[in-house]
């Protein structure tokens, strides 16, 4: 009975809220990676070029979407 009146805890919010930095550069660092392996194996070098301006891109992209994340839950989720 208790457990039906307590708030909902959202733990993927929560895991976003507070990993969210850590996890916008490792995703943006994926491609970089990616370019580095395909480099050593012999491709061009405008391949690291394109994996940094994908990097960059992927950044801003997953840490907007924490800061409004935040936004959101600052405002909606109890306290």
């Amino acid at each position: 009975m208790a457990g039906m009146f307590q708030p909902p805890h959202y733990p993927t919010v929560q895991f976003l809220l507070r990993w969210g930095g850590v996890l916008a550069i490792g995703i943006a660092f994926a491609p970089v990676a990616a370019a580095a392996a395909a480099i050593w194996c012999g491709a061009a070098w405008w391949v690291a070029v394109a994996a940094a301006a994908v990097g960059a891109v992927l950044w801003l992209f997953v840490k907007s979407y924490v800061e409004v994340l935040s936004i959101i839950a600052d405002t909606l989720l109890p306290k």
